[in-house]
């Protein structure tokens, strides 16, 4: 009899701690902007243009359903790890240069996401 007035409580508690999420770690990845060169200004524009936009928020609806744990961690990447993606993935041949052929391949790469 003793035993479930302990049990009950100790019920309550882990299933609150359960749905209440108890401990959130959030880890922030960070590093410095890589110095990026275009062919042209045109190439320029084209890039920032299609990374901006890739950025921005498609409305493409997913459903989640959200479950909370007792520890919960994510890490988000900032703006300046994102961009240097970016780069990465625009210039193709990694010479440091983005040209306007590289663009174009890049910005077909993000339309047909």
């Amino acid at each position: 009899m003793k035993t479930t007035h302990i049990i009950i409580p100790a019920i309550i508690a882990l299933l609150s701690c359960l749905t209440s999420g108890c401990v959130s770690h959030t880890t922030i990845k960070d590093e410095p902007r890589k110095s990026v060169r275009f062919s042209s200004p045109r190439s320029a524009q084209t890039f920032y243009d299609t990374y901006l936009s890739a950025a921005s928020p498609k409305g493409r609806g997913s459903m989640s359903v959200y479950v909370a744990l007792p520890y919960q961690h994510k890490t988000e990447s900032t703006d300046n790890v994102r961009f240097n993606n970016a780069v990465q993935t625009a210039d193709s041949n990694q010479n440091g240069v983005i040209s306007s052929e590289e663009v174009r391949a890049f910005a077909g790469q993000q339309r047909t996401r």
